[in-house]
């Protein structure tokens, strides 16, 4: 697992991050939530991303820069930079501060 500075972990316990997972700087993460690969691709997770509660992010999935992710989420597909998904699969719900949109 390559993990830059300012790591969080909120509510510890049930968290899995296989080996080769990239994460950036000011992330954190909640109970339950699994960060895996599937056949050798593993998921890239950008700076300032928050991710909630029991959420599952597995292959070459990419978590843009400033995005958050919903209590349950199974991300099955990339979030782009500053979007707010939730559900399962993980759709978009909002944008964070800084988007175009807002």
């Amino acid at each position: 697992m390559d993990c830059w500075g300012g790591f969080s972990i909120n509510h510890y316990g049930g968290i899995v991050i296989g080996q080769g997972a990239h994460i950036g700087e000011n992330f954190n993460i909640r109970h339950n939530t699994t960060i895996g690969h599937v056949n050798g691709k593993n998921p890239t997770i950008g700076n300032n991303v928050t991710l909630g509660a029991d959420v599952d992010i597995i292959g070459g999935i990419t978590i843009g820069d400033d995005a958050m992710v919903g209590a349950g989420a199974v991300v099955v597909k990339d979030v782009a930079p500053h979007e707010i998904v939730a559900g399962n699969p993980a759709k978009v719900i909002g944008y964070t501060k800084g988007h175009p949109q807002i």
